[in-house]
């Protein structure tokens, strides 16, 4: 039992997931704004693990949409549910000049 207790805490933790300095810098962007900014990718991500899914999966659409050269994310759908954890999809956008 005290063998799988590290295991655990490591499956636990690696569920959190953190913004990168880059991806602190972006921005939800709404619809009417959209126009105003360059298309880059689509990103879906999804996160089973932890206790703050919903916030994991908006911080690592963050983090790739700045991987990407991007400063906004346009959210076109976002689910959560308890068994399945959350997931989310939306365009990765470059919006600044």
């Amino acid at each position: 039992m005290l063998k799988l207790l590290p295991l655990a805490v490591v499956v636990i933790l690696g569920g959190c997931a953190s913004l990168t300095d880059e991806g602190a810098k972006v921005r939800v962007v709404a619809q009417q704004d959209r126009s105003a900014c360059k298309y880059l990718k689509l990103i879906t991500v999804r996160a089973s693990l932890g206790p703050d899914k919903p916030g994991q999966v908006l911080k690592m659409a963050f983090n790739e949409t700045a991987a990407a050269g991007g400063d906004g994310f346009y959210i076109i759908n976002n689910n959560q549910d308890w068994f399945d954890g959350a997931a989310i999809s939306g365009e990765a956008l470059r919006c600044s000049k």
